[in-house]
């Protein structure tokens, strides 16, 4: 029999796998301080993980019996339907034994992270490998490869340690990236993917039409605009963001106002006459979030509208 203390750790275990899946930086550092009150706190948490991914292909096939007085099952908060589930009977239980047993291949050592509008998060991979995540993006990460990662959507700025035999592989979407070590920053959009190298070299999509970029180097790869296009890159200006600046040598005001909603942890968008509008300079964030937008109409030569979907970037002038 379960102790009533074992139980507890189980239910927390199982409130855990449940907040952590749209979980931000402050979920996932408390999740932590969790797992290192006690060891035994983070085989428990891997039994719910093996258990819930067991049992996931076998829900089409469940019908869940409630008792007379539920009225409706959608009515209960997720923790108290896994946990009746988890709780249900011995029967259940030994069932869910037996699936960890037969089918070990659903267990999963992969985590995501998520960062909201604004906020920052540094993940160390390993004594020399570091990925920092911008605001507005998830990203893939695994317990038991350092060497892989993958950047779901968002902006990520990469410090990766040498290791000229195992090289880190970094999935953007369909996309591969490979690197035995350097420093590169990567944007991951709705459209596009953007790769700007600092240190070293990269391969982006090896064995496919693979493009090597060195230092200095960068690449647009956008599913409206055609083959992938390698420019130049100021080495100072890759990931800039960390340090609170955004660096533009012709980049289109779409881009800019992307970049801008993703630091200022606000959206924001552009009209369409000015989308394709380049710009060059550098933006100096200073922390006070929209405020900012009146300070950076002369600069960009636009003005900025507040909506009830966000913000818009429009010509100067427009709606004065």
């Amino acid at each position: 029999m379960r102790s009533e203390a074992q139980n507890s750790v189980r239910a927390r275990a199982i409130e855990w796998h449940i907040r952590l899946r749209d979980g931000d930086g402050a979920t996932w550092d408390a999740f932590a301080g969790w797992l290192a009150e006690n060891p035994r706190h983070a085989e428990i948490y891997d039994e719910i993980e093996r258990i819930d991914l067991a049992i996931e292909p076998l829900l089409p096939d469940v019908i869940f019996r409630e008792a007379a007085n539920d009225t409706d099952m959608s009515l209960d908060p997720p923790a108290s339907r896994v946990r009746r589930w988890v709780f249900a009977g011995g029967a259940l239980a030994a069932s869910i034994a037996a699936a960890i047993v037969i089918i070990p291949q659903f267990t999963t050592s992969r985590y995501d992270i998520v960062t909201g509008p604004g906020e920052r998060e540094i993940v160390t991979l390993d004594a020399g490998t570091q990925v920092m995540l911008n605001g507005s993006t998830r990203m893939t990460f695994d317990r038991k490869d350092p060497r892989f990662a993958s950047l779901v959507a968002g902006e990520a700025l990469f410090e990766v340690r040498n290791d000229g035999t195992r090289p880190f592989t970094l999935e953007v979407g369909d996309n591969r990236i490979e690197d035995v070590g350097t420093i590169f920053n990567v944007v991951h959009d709705a459209d596009e993917v953007r790769v700007a190298v600092a240190e070293g070299r990269v391969l982006y999509n090896p064995g496919k039409g693979e493009v090597s970029l060195d230092a200095g180097q960068a690449l647009v790869d956008s599913l409206s605009a055609g083959p992938v296009r390698v420019t130049r890159a100021s080495i100072g200006s890759v990931g800039a963001w960390q340090k609170g600046r955004l660096v533009y040598t012709g980049e289109p005001l779409s881009q800019v106002a992307t970049d801008l909603g993703r630091a200022l942890g606000v959206r924001l968008t552009v009209a369409p006459s000015i989308a394709g509008r380049p710009f060059s300079g550098a933006i100096a964030i200073d922390g006070s979030g929209p405020d900012q937008f009146r300070r950076l109409m002369p600069a960009l030569n636009v003005t900025f509208e507040a909506g009830p979907n966000g913000w818009t970037m429009k010509p100067a002038g427009a709606g004065r």
